[in-house]
C-alpha cells in the first residue's frame, strides 16, 4: 500500500504527491469528495488538493 507521505513529488505541482488514478480516486472517496483529483500538466500521473483550503488556480 502506498503511503502518500512518502510518495514522490511533483517538482512542477508545488511538491504534490505523484499519484495513480485509482490511488487518488480512492483518497477521493475515502474523504468523501472533501478532496478532487487532478492531471498533473506536465503528465506526472494526477494529484490531489483540497479546493476548499487551496483558492489559488490548480498548478
Amino acid at each position: 500500500m502506498l503511503r502518500y507521505s512518502s510518495a514522490l513529488r511533483c517538482s512542477a505541482c508545488e511538491q504534490r504527491a505523484i499519484l495513480d488514478r485509482a490511488v487518488a480516486a480512492k483518497l477521493v472517496a475515502e474523504s468523501h469528495h472533501v478532496l478532487v483529483l487532478f492531471d498533473c500538466p506536465v503528465g506526472n500521473g494526477v494529484h490531489i488538493r483540497n479546493p476548499e483550503f487551496e483558492r489559488g488556480p490548480v498548478a
